[in-house]
């Protein structure tokens, strides 16, 4: 049997390395590959969550709930950080190296034959796992967009859209209305659909997709004093999704609504809600989303990539001390965006990680868009070099947040490991 699944399904056109290049839009792709596998996708129940920011916690949210009310459930998310059985989970334990070879040795000549992309390899893939060992219910995030991708083909019981701003423009358009087209791209007739997109224009406009298409709609409650006010239940927050200005706790209200409908069962014990947001880390493995690292000095790790991401988890951090900021960009972000981002909040130092990847801004390129707008770029380099350098002058009452990126998550956790 051959071995290295990872190599294999790495070697297939990424969008992390080619970005838009490695894009095959619409999912006749992966619909001949799942009709090759006999179409497993047909075989499970699912929950489909697009958006722009926000969407894999949400799909981690519903999973952890699902998981304490009882059902057996699968979670698809992308990227990963560590490795990419990270992707595909049952029950929050990744799909094992073991069966992925033997799948990808069972099908080989089928994708030799069709050529897909590394998404469409790991969404088939993914499906073929919760067919064959039987979740009762499989959370699905989307890859970028929603309309044109792969994950796309499923016929799910609900349709989730979280926060959506500018990002992946080049790919899916460079207005909020675009976007958002994109994204609402996921609702499918006669299926309910939840939305917070964030704005009120965006959100109007997937209302009108949804009654278009005769999706039933379902308006996102309230956070109220650390409570979520649905239009069911009052349902009690976790003490780390309560800090004021944390998106999480948004992502929070609408994962609860659309359990809610999923899993009817929380409606009767409602500390189920509590019980899964408790420990969504715990059962689905979920990191890097305003993670605390460290306490003395605070150290929050967080995979937000975008300004209005960016700007959600500074907003995050406290208000005394001094704010260390490890950052890294790709190419297809607003990097002057995340720049005016930046200037809103109080007095940064900024340290710059270098990423060997073609996509990933250069150091000297972020560095001078920074300086031009002020801002404080105290150094630039290696990842392991930034972070000794922020340990050797962070006092224990400042902050240390590490963001801008998946991939400067991933090469984090690594030196972090280290120590």
């Amino acid at each position: 049997m051959a071995t290295g699944y990872s190599d294999r399904l790495l070697n297939l056109p990424r969008y992390s390395e080619l970005g838009h290049k490695a894009i095959r839009p619409g999912v006749d792709g992966v619909s001949r590959l799942l009709e090759a596998m006999g179409n497993p996708h047909h075989k499970f129940a699912s929950v489909h969550v697009a958006g722009t920011n926000g969407k894999g916690s949400v799909a981690s949210m519903i999973s952890a709930i699902g998981q304490v009310a009882g059902y057996r459930t699968g979670l698809y998310t992308s990227p990963h950080l560590l490795h990419l059985s990270e992707r595909i989970r049952i029950n929050g334990i990744a799909v094992s190296d073991q069966w992925m070879d033997r799948a990808l040795d069972r099908y080989a000549s089928l994708f030799s034959a069709l050529q897909p992309t590394f998404f469409e390899a790991m969404t088939a893939l993914s499906f073929l796992y919760f067919s064959e060992l039987s979740v009762d219910l499989a959370v699905v995030e989307t890859g970028l967009g929603g309309r044109l991708d792969a994950t796309n083909i499923l016929q799910p019981k609900l349709s989730v859209i979280t926060k959506i701003d500018l990002d992946h423009t080049q790919t899916l358009g460079n207005t909020l209305t675009a976007i958002t087209h994109e994204k609402a791209g996921i609702i499918k007739k006669n299926t309910p659909v939840i939305a917070a997109t964030g704005y009120s224009f965006t959100q109007k406009i997937a209302h009108h997709v949804a009654s278009s298409v005769g999706a039933p709609w379902i308006e996102p409650g309230q956070v109220i004093n650390g409570h979520l006010h649905t239009h069911k239940h009052v349902y009690e927050l976790p003490e780390d999704l309560r800090p004021s200005g944390a998106h999480q706790a948004e992502n929070a209200l609408l994962a609860v609504q659309s359990s809610e409908i999923l899993f009817p069962e929380i409606l009767h014990d409602p500390s189920l809600v509590y019980r899964g947001l408790s420990k969504v880390r715990e059962l689905t493995g979920l990191r890097a989303r305003l993670e605390t690292l460290n306490e003395f000095p605070l150290t929050i790790l967080d995979v937000a990539h975008n300004p209005a991401g960016i700007s959600a988890a500074l907003n995050y951090v406290p208000s005394t001390g001094t704010v260390y900021l490890l950052l890294s960009l790709m190419k297809d972000k607003d990097l002057a965006g995340v720049a005016q981002a930046l200037i809103r909040h109080r007095s940064l130092k900024i340290f710059l990680c270098e990423l060997a990847l073609r996509r990933a801004y250069s150091t000297t390129q972020i560095a001078d868009t920074f300086r031009q707008s002020a801002l404080d770029v105290a150094g630039s380099g290696p990842v392991a070099t930034m972070w000794n350098d922020v340990q050797s002058q962070a006092t224990k009452s400042d902050t240390i947040l590490i963001c801008g990126s998946h991939f400067l998550a991933e090469a984090f956790l690594k030196v972090y490991s280290h120590y």
